[in-house]
C-alpha cells in the first residue's frame, strides 16, 4: 500500500531537512474530527481553534488549550508514537472494532426491548402487580391461612374404620 503523504508530512520533511537553529519555524494544526489523535491539518492563524490547537516545530508538537501550552512532545517521539498508532489501527481487530460494537449494541437493545415488553405483558396479566387486585388476594390468602390452622374435622390416627362403619358414624 503506497503512503499518502498529507500536508503535515510535506511539512515535517521539510523541517527534518532544513533544521536551522538561528530560526524557529512552527506551524498551526487543527485535530480532525474523526476520532484519529495524530490526524492533524494544517491551518492558518486565523483559521486554527480557539480551545484546542496545536503548534509543530523543528523542536516538537505542543498542544495548547485556551492559548496556554499545555503538552509538549518531541518531534521524533510524536513520529514514532504516530507510526505505532497507525501501524496498529491497521490490525484487523481494531478494524472491525466499530462493526462488532455495533452489533454489540444492536443485540443489547434487542434484548432489552425483548425483556421490556415480556415484562409489560406480565404486569398486565399479573393479577398480584395491580393495586385493587393485590389488596384482595393478600387478604384472601391471609383468611385461607388463618382457616389451614382451624379443626373442622376430629381426625383420630390411630382408628382405622372400614367404608361401612365410616358410613355409620
Amino acid at each position: 500500500m503506497a503512503q499518502k503523504w498529507s500536508d503535515l508530512d510535506k511539512y515535517i520533511e521539510l523541517l527534518l531537512d532544513s533544521k536551522s537553529e538561528e530560526e524557529t519555524v512552527f506551524m498551526y494544526l487543527d485535530a480532525q474530527n474523526n476520532g484519529d489523535p495524530y490526524d492533524l491539518q494544517v491551518v492558518s492563524y486565523l483559521a486554527k481553534s480557539t480551545t484546542k490547537y496545536y503548534t509543530l516545530s523543528g523542536k516538537g508538537l505542543t498542544l495548547y488549550e485556551n492559548d496556554v501550552p499545555v503538552e509538549f512532545i518531541s518531534l521524533g517521539q510524536w513520529l514514532i508514537e504516530r507510526d505505532s498508532y497507525n501501524h496498529i489501527k491497521e490490525l484487523s481487530f481494531f478494524k472491525q472494532f466499530n462493526k462488532w460494537k455495533f452489533m454489540r449494541m444492536w443485540k443489547k437493545t434487542i434484548k432489552h426491548n425483548n425483556r421490556m415488553k415480556a415484562k409489560n405483558a406480565l404486569e398486565e396479566k399479573l393479577f398480584m402487580l395491580q393495586p385493587h387486585f393485590r389488596d384482595h388476594l393478600a387478604h384472601h390468602r391471609r383468611l385461607m391461612i388463618e382457616m389451614q390452622h382451624l379443626k373442622f374435622v376430629d381426625i383420630c390416627r390411630g382408628d382405622v374404620k372400614s367404608i361401612d362403619e365410616f358410613e355409620e358414624s
